[in-house]
């Protein structure tokens, strides 16, 4: 895939996109169908990133517009289809043609309505706990320690979006109308039906996102630079600096990253800083490390279900360190 018919569709949705390069974009949509389940999901996931209009068109509708014309055949109602000219190619022509009128129709339709002020319920799970939430829709979000949501009172209806800070896994149950997106920040996960894990605590460098099942279309902006849509499959993961903007897609064991929901703990290559965090949330602890070179020593590790004291013995004998716990207190030197 070109990453220019990205940065095209991206002028498309926020309607800054030239004559021509709107005409080179139409031809690409019409050549086939992959096309345009790329273009259906790309515009998606730009559209509800909602980085670039208060109220973004609504790509499905404007599909399902693309489709009738398609079924209908009415090529002959619109003039600017004699400019394309692409009379062997009836089918195309219908869908180049009404994409080409829907920024018309977005630009001359569109007025801002005053928006209803929105309620919003928020739930925060606390250190050393899990919690399962079931939300409106059905869907399932697995809230881990220190972690919390917020989405609107009228979830159900429209576009489901959540915020999240921390962790959570997310098993959603698919609405082909109703896509479910999760804010983290400047990151924007679009669901297409999927279960995945988002791992986004603000004491971390990098937000990461997992995919178990399905797929997933990852928007980020950094520094008013808004990255390609990065689509995710089961077992790839997305990790994303926060400070430079760098993105690194990798295949993963999806399951070992959200094995946290049954107290299941794995570390690759992590510092044992990162690594003092987690255990102190997983274990409501607070944890101290006395010197700087520790706090770098990277460890590989996975436990399963062990006490706080069977982890430190394991963290201690692999960083070549001491620890001490006074109550709800670890000291590691």
């Amino acid at each position: 895939m070109d990453e220019r018919y990205y940065k095209l569709i991206e002028d498309y949705s926020k309607k800054t996109i030239g004559s021509e390069d709107l005409t080179d974009l139409l031809l690409w949509v019409g050549s086939n169908q992959q096309n345009q389940q790329i273009f259906r999901e790309t515009l998606q996931a730009f559209e509800t990133a909602d980085y670039y209009l208060n109220k973004p068109v609504n790509q499905q509708k404007s599909w399902s517009a693309i489709q009738q014309h398609i079924e209908k055949g009415t090529v002959d109602q619109f003039p600017v289809a004699r400019k394309i000219n692409f009379t062997k190619y009836f089918t195309m022509a219908a869908a180049i043609v009404v994409i080409a009128l829907l920024p018309l129709l977005y630009f001359n339709n569109f007025h801002p309505k005053k928006a209803d002020p929105v309620v919003y319920n928020e739930i925060y799970n606390p250190r050393g706990q899990k919690r399962l939430v079931t939300m409106p829709d059905g869907s399932n979000i697995y809230l881990n320690g220190d972690s919390k949501i917020r989405y609107a009172l009228n979830f159900n209806t429209g576009k489901r979006i959540v915020y999240l800070e921390g962790e959570a896994f997310f098993d959603v149950q698919h609405r082909t109308k109703q896509p479910f997106i999760v804010h983290t920040g400047e990151v924007s996960t679009t669901v297409l039906g999927t279960s995945f894990n988002i791992n986004a605590y603000p004491s971390l460098k990098a937000i990461t996102i997992t995919v178990q099942t399905g797929k997933v279309g990852v928007v980020f902006k950094n520094k008013d630079k808004v990255h390609p849509v990065q689509f995710l499959l089961p077992n790839e993961q997305l990790t994303i600096n926060k400070n430079n903007g760098k993105l690194i897609k990798t295949q993963v064991n999806a399951i070992d990253f959200d094995g946290w929901r049954e107290y299941k703990i794995f570390f690759y290559d992590k510092p044992l800083a990162e690594i003092a965090e987690v255990i102190a949330r997983e274990y409501d602890l607070d944890i101290e490390i006395k010197t700087e070179a520790l706090k770098e020593v990277k460890l590989t590790a996975k436990f399963d279900k062990c006490s706080a004291k069977q982890i430190m013995d394991v963290i201690a004998k692999l960083s070549d360190s001491k620890y001490k716990i006074y109550e709800n207190k670890v000291i590691i030197y």
